[in-house]
């Protein structure tokens, strides 16, 4: 074997740098230290290898040296004056690597030392190993048997370097039968990580675990590199999210604050191989920021209302490559107060006169009055805050609208992004929109899907901070939900509105199923489920404050269907007493409601806080839920829900349930709202303003105790009082339709405050 290179080499000659440069100084060219790079080579025999040197001064600067090389075995490694190293003997010329062979013709194997000297000072010795040719690594832990590692512990990993060249092959070993262990003779191996999140791994294949998580360990030598060796981070099995100065075996997991307080949390941690571990590397978040605000341990209580504090391992930053996330108890979080002035912002869906433009107004709830309207640059047929109140989305025609709440200015960030917004992510950054879901006609005011052939409906995902879209063909999405972590968002679909009518969602496999949950997650691609056979549709979706569970309104079902949120798997579902028709949760418990056709199931989770079973996986990851649920009747008959209004407090601020905020039912074809508490009896409270004839949109305050709806008949935008049980307030707006009759205000929306 032989090997190539060009010209002899010549000598190194380093750049002269001088001590000094007037005055007389004495230039510091004396050569102190001699290094050469990289510490070590592994070749094969007739491979030609390259190394770098540098002379340097008492200074550490490099001087002009003359570099001269040596070998401590030249039958078997030689040098040229340029540093290249043959695995072999040079020719006269420095240009052709001849392979050095035994008596029988054999190659050599061995190692032989390199040192570089510079006016008389020689350099750390340099191992060259020369070995058979590798066919391939493999990496191994030092101690097998250890599933995982737990956080800040170790694991020994060691690497074998297998040769089908060498002779005999292996009988026994990882090497075996095929090849022969040459690991003696390849020098030193070169570790990596296939990522750095999970853990990191010294120059000698040591891991250390630095999260949950899992990764792979490779090594390489001589230009082979071996496959991933797995290595695992302990997963949490139980996480518990407590008060810090919590002593003893008793957790504080609930606060009642007044603003500008400040509290701080602690997460810990029990992993599979059973250590416990405080201040775990999880993230603690808040699901209504606008209430009570987390900054990494500190929570901070801002407006009045309700707040779920949750940790969670949240892939990829814990529990990265595992995809499955696990969750703390819900940290149950009520301010106290009443809820100050904010911004009630409404419009209409119509469109409006030819030359006109269709508008955003504010209205202050200090003084009730509406401010100056905004102009969008199409009729819009959505409108969802962040979490944070700085933003609101909105859906138009023109495409998707961004509200700066603090100007009061509308900016087209995704222009022909057509659909209505589902879903703004905790952080404010991830939207969904789909143009397969229902809205009112900008023409005719009845609601139908913004695009009706579903083979065109689109769901899409925007990402604020980067103005990225991402759009699937995916049909018929009419409702979202996210976390409270941002890890998954559960999109529900009904293809059953679409135009020419169809039983299931076409292009879809396999034909004929309806396969009609989507999941989103910045994590994993878009997945497909089918929860209901070849005719079921969804109406919406929440999700169980503290994590674990998705809930959709499933027409196949006569309860919700419960999904776990870190397999997407079917869970027992929480009770009913009739078919559900809209659902949402409260942020500050883990209490989930449903609309029914006379009334609402009120259903309260007890996530059970024993330990998930190690080790965690897609079929032990979602822990036991079990239920309790109150029924309200409204008294009213059977009717159809318009919209559901849950605010942040399942509990209130005395502990009692029905100190809790209030629950809204907007039912449609009725001049009424239909009001509950927790534990208490519903209210019904007649629309004040002559002429009404149904409320259409509304929100709530953050303390859940008014209600701002816009009705149809009277084309007002009213104040509810829900603690009085009246319709407190009705300002008049003044939005036209295309032939300038009045339109109704059906786009009413309250900014978190």
């Amino acid at each position: 074997m032989q090997s190539w290179v060009g010209r002899a080499g010549i000598p190194i000659i380093c750049a002269a740098i001088l001590a000094g440069c007037g005055g007389g100084s004495k230039p510091n060219n004396a050569v102190t230290q001699v290094t050469v790079a990289p510490a070590s080579l592994s070749l094969n025999p007739g491979d030609v290898g390259q190394l770098s040197t540098s002379a340097l001064n008492s200074a550490n600067t490099a001087v002009t040296a003359t570099i001269t090389f040596s070998s401590s075995n030249p039958s078997l490694v030689t040098v040229s004056t340029g540093g290249l190293v043959c695995a072999g003997v040079w020719d006269a010329n420095f240009v052709v690597c001849n392979v050095a062979r035994d008596s029988m013709g054999n190659p050599l194997t061995g190692v032989a030392n390199i040192t570089a000297t510079a006016s008389g000072v020689n350099s750390t010795a340099i191992p060259i190993s020369v070995h058979q040719q590798l066919s391939s690594i493999i990496v191994q832990q030092a101690s097998p048997g250890s599933a995982c590692t737990s956080l800040n512990q170790t694991q020994q990993y060691q690497a074998t370097a297998c040769s089908t060249v060498a002779t005999p092959h292996d009988s026994t070993g990882p090497c075996a039968p095929n090849a022969k262990d040459v690991t003696s003779l390849v020098g030193t191996f070169s570790w990596t990580q296939t990522t750095t999140l999970v853990g990191t791994v010294d120059t000698n294949g040591l891991v250390t675990a630095t999260a949950p998580g899992q990764m792979g360990v490779v090594a390489s030598v001589g230009g082979v590199q071996s496959s991933a060796a797995p290595f695992r981070g302990c997963m949490p099995v139980a996480i518990r999210l407590h008060l810090s100065t919590d002593s003893g075996g008793t957790l504080t997991t609930s606060a009642s604050m007044n603003p500008a307080d400040t509290l701080t949390l602690e997460a810990d941690m029990d992993d599979e191989a059973g250590v416990t571990i405080p201040n775990a590397p999880v993230t603690i978040v808040s699901n209504s920021n606008q209430a009570a605000s987390v900054s990494g341990t500190t929570m901070t209580a801002n407006s009045p209302g309700g707040a779920g504090i949750l940790a969670a391992c949240i892939p990829p930053g814990c529990g990265a490559n595992l995809n499955l996330p696990v969750y703390s108890n819900l940290f149950s979080t009520t301010v106290n107060g009443t809820s100050p002035a904010t911004t009630v912002y409404v419009s209409t869906t119509f469109a409006p006169p030819i030359g006109t433009f269709s508008t955003l107004v504010p209205l202050d709830t200090s003084t009730n009055t509406l401010g100056t309207a905004i102009n969008l640059p199409g009729p819009p047929n959505s409108l969802v805050f962040t979490p944070n109140g700085v933003k609101a989305y909105m859906g138009t025609t023109a495409g998707l609208v961004s509200i700066d709440t603090g100007t009061n200015t509308a900016t087209l960030v995704a222009a022909n992004v057509t659909g209505k917004v589902l879903a703004v992510s905790a952080d404010g950054n991830t939207v969904i929109l789909s143009s397969g879901a229902l809205a009112p006609n900008p023409l005719t005011g009845n609601i139908e899907p913004i695009e009706k052939a579903a083979a065109n409906q689109r769901l899409v995902v925007f990402t604020a901070n980067t103005n990225g879209v991402q759009s699937f063909v995916q049909q018929g999405a009419v409702a979202a939900a996210f976390t409270n972590d941002g890890f998954k968002a559960f999109i529900a679909a009904d293809c059953s509105h679409d135009s020419p009518a169809v039983a299931s969602c076409p292009a879809l496999s396999p034909p004929g199923a309806n396969q009609n949950v989507y999941v989103f997650s910045p994590a994993i691609s878009l997945q497909t489920l089918n929860l209901g056979g070849t005719t079921a549709n969804n109406e919406d979706v929440t999700t169980l404050p503290s994590g674990p569970l998705g809930y959709v309104v499933n027409s196949a079902s006569s309860s919700l269907q419960a999904l776990g949120t870190c397999n997407n798997q079917l869970q027992a579902s929480p009770p009913a007493t009739s078919a559900p028709q809209l659902v949402k949760s409260f942020a500050n418990s883990n209490v989930i409601v449903a609309v029914n056709g006379t009334g609402i199931d009120i259903n309260t989770a007890t996530v059970a806080t024993t330990s998930l079973t190690a080790p965690i996986s897609s079929s032990t990851c979602v822990p036991a839920v079990s239920y309790s649920n109150q029924f309200i009747d409204f008294g009213q008959g059977a009717f159809t829900a318009r919209q559901l209004l849950v605010a942040g407090n399942a509990v209130g601020n005395n502990g009692s349930p029905t100190n809790g905020t209030h629950i809204v039912v907007v039912p449609a074809g009725v001049n009424k709202l239909f009001t509950a508490v927790p534990g208490g009896a519903p209210t019904i409270i007649p629309l004040a303003a002559a002429g009404a004839t149904e409320a259409l949109s509304g929100g709530l305050t953050l303390d859940g105790n008014t209600a701002w709806v816009g009705v149809a008949g009277s084309n007002t935008v009213d104040q509810i009082d829900l603690v009085g049980g009246t319709d407190a307030n009705q300002i008049v707006t003044s939005f036209k339709k295309g032939d300038s009759t009045a339109a109704p205000p059906n786009l009413v929306a309250v900014k978190p405050k």
